[in-house]
């Protein structure tokens, strides 16, 4: 049994040794924008990119400092309480989107929040159901998959029970994705992404919020991993639209 483990042991040494893992840092700069439109229904916009800020070389191969990822997501949701909402999108991203080999994908998602207080805190949890057209450069096609994610949220004034202008607050969460198309996937469990910002209530002007933001994704069939280490900056405000 012992040697059985020893076994078992340098084995998974030796495939985490010889992993095409790969590693970048970057920035992360987002926008998100979120209004009501009526007692019931709000809307969102968010928009973000994804930048390699610095050129890599790793596993003998060079990697550019470059743009990963432009991303468009508007949405609009359904207040059923102050404890869940629901909540549909169509979503634009588009990959390496200045380099020839970009690629762009379309997508739909349905989701649903359900919230609770904790003390002087607020847990959310998240569950998204989406529809992915993703294009394939070789065919021109934009086949159909489908992934499920799952993010649990943390979110806490630094001061008093209320998050009051000129005051800071911690956000947090953990999201898993599963890729549930089985021939165009190359893991069930195929991302992670962690995240700890601190954000600043800036009254009128909405919030800016600074945070490391960690991706994991397997990128191949492999099981090699690509990290992303990002430090991500975004600006979240709110308008109303007025009443008549």
């Amino acid at each position: 049994m012992k040697k059985l483990l020893i076994l078992e042991a340098f084995v998974a040494l030796t495939v985490f040794a010889n992993a095409q893992n790969i590693h970048f840092y970057g920035l992360l700069p987002a926008i998100n924008q979120t209004g009501r439109i009526s007692d019931k229904l709000n809307y969102n916009l968010f928009a973000s990119t994804t930048i390699d800020a610095l050129k890599l070389i790793e596993n003998g191969k060079t990697y550019p400092a470059t743009d990963f990822q432009l991303y468009l997501q508007p949405s609009l949701i359904y207040v059923h309480s102050p404890n869940l909402n629901f909540a549909g999108s169509y979503t634009y991203q588009r990959n390496n989107p200045f380099n020839p080999t970009f690629s762009n994908e379309h997508r739909l998602w349905q989701q649903a929040i359900f919230s609770f207080a904790a003390g002087n805190a607020r847990v959310t949890n998240r569950f998204r159901f989406e529809e992915r057209f993703i294009q394939n450069r070789t065919t021109g096609e934009y086949p159909l998959s489908y992934r499920a994610r799952y993010q649990i949220g943390f979110n806490r004034p630094l001061q008093g029970k209320t998050l009051d202008p000129k005051e800071f607050y911690v956000n947090a969460y953990n999201e898993f994705y599963f890729s549930l198309t089985k021939s165009q996937r190359n893991a069930l469990y195929s991302e992670n992404w962690t995240y700890a910002g601190l954000g600043y209530n800036l009254g009128k002007m909405g919030r800016i919020e600074l945070g490391y933001l960690f991706q994991t994704f397997v990128r191949n069939p492999e099981k090699d991993l690509r990290f992303l280490n990002l430090a991500q900056v975004m600006w979240i405000t709110n308008f109303n639209f007025p009443k008549r």
